[in-house]
């Protein structure tokens, strides 16, 4: 309850923060109109409709002293490079992350001087496998979602929230980083930065020197490495236990299966426990950490079986069914082992043309005596 409570009270301050860029406001006072240059087309861009704008495989666009509003989406295919120089990009949607920007793969978004917002409503942000580079820029009104391998540097740059998945590196100096969450095996080096708050789930670690914030949680196993920092508190949240128990039956006859082994594993990797089914096809764990796992079962003469499940109760149940191997099913069949259920029709319907054939060679043989007669 308390991470959950945790993650709704980030959720709440996310999609309630008001701000608004400096350059943005400066931009207002200014007269400028973002919304003015609605609808800007660029001439050598690929589009998958009207409205979005597609930096193919392989290309390279540079933008340089533009204010765009695009219609739709703006996204970088596979290879393809995207650069911004003192350019500003304007998302005036209405809908709740409407439009955004993708990066694809080993795609590339460079920027220096420049910015990217959202006014109305918060735009999405996701870029898998990327390298990305934020030079004395704002990016504002996102949850910038980065995963697998993506790289970021980030420079004298103001950055909302950044969210790492998998294995995804940050290398943040002298930014304005807002919130900063790392999950998986994600890590991030963060100096003289001013920042709100850093959360670490899974196996995920900062190493943060010469900062000011807040706050850093830790969730799982996250870990952080502090030096020269001034913050408020550091919290870890201790997870709730729970007893596990596996049921494995077999899938036949659901009769239960003893002496399998069950192993139970992170979700992202790395071995919790092991235990062995008795008799009754149980296994049972105790003092799990509330979280997503991968539970294995391998047994002798069955099939193995990986399942994923999530840890959310103080006592839980999980029933798990098994194949037989098709080499031991086929061991079976012999003097006083009844046939498999499953095979039963096959010899049944076997029986029958056997004796259909003994029908009609007894009716030769007879017409063939009578004949002789």
């Amino acid at each position: 309850m308390k991470k959950l409570s945790c993650i709704l009270l980030i959720l709440i301050i996310f999609s309630t923060n008001p701000l608004i860029p400096p350059t943005l406001l400066r931009q207002q006072k200014n007269g400028a109109n973002p919304s003015s240059t609605r609808g800007f087309v660029i001439p050598s861009a690929k589009a998958l409709d009207t409205d979005d704008i597609v930096i193919g495989e392989g290309e390279v666009m540079i933008f340089q002293d533009q204010l765009i509003a695009p219609l739709g989406d703006i996204i970088v295919e596979e290879g393809g490079t995207l650069i911004l120089r003192g350019t500003e990009i304007v998302f005036n949607h209405t809908g709740y992350y409407e439009h955004g920007i993708l990066l694809r793969n080993d795609s590339t978004l460079e920027l220096y001087d420049s910015q990217i917002i959202g006014l109305g409503n918060l735009f999405f942000f996701r870029a898998h496998g990327a390298t990305i580079t934020v030079e004395n820029s704002t990016f504002w009104r996102t949850h910038a979602i980065c995963g697998n391998t993506t790289r970021i540097i980030i420079r004298g740059s103001h950055l909302w929230a950044l969210h790492c998945l998998n294995e995804t590196r940050v290398d943040a100096t002298d930014a304005d980083l807002s919130y900063l969450l790392l999950m998986g095996d994600s890590s991030a080096r963060v100096s003289g930065s001013q920042m709100i708050e850093i959360i670490l789930y899974d196996r995920s670690h900062a190493s943060v020197s010469d900062t000011n914030l807040r706050f850093i949680f830790y969730f799982d196993e996250g870990t952080a490495t502090i030096s020269n920092c001034t913050y408020e508190d550091e919290i870890r949240f201790e997870p709730n236990l729970c007893d596990l128990i596996i049921l494995v039956q077999d899938e036949e006859t659901a009769e239960p299966v003893p002496a399998v082994d069950v192993y139970l594993n992170r979700s992202w990797g790395g071995a919790v426990a092991s235990s062995r089914t008795g008799d009754e096809g149980a296994a049972s764990f105790r003092g799990v950490e509330e979280g997503d796992y991968m539970v294995q079962l391998v047994g002798d003469s069955y099939e193995s079986l990986s399942v994923r499940i999530s840890v959310l109760n103080e006592t839980q149940r999980e029933t798990f069914l098994i194949t037989r191997m098709r080499a031991e099913v086929e061991e079976t069949l012999g003097p006083g082992n009844p046939p498999p259920r499953a095979l039963a029709p096959l010899l049944i319907a076997a029986a029958l043309i056997f004796l259909s054939l003994g029908v009609v060679f007894r009716r030769g043989i007879k017409g063939y005596v009578d004949g002789l007669r």
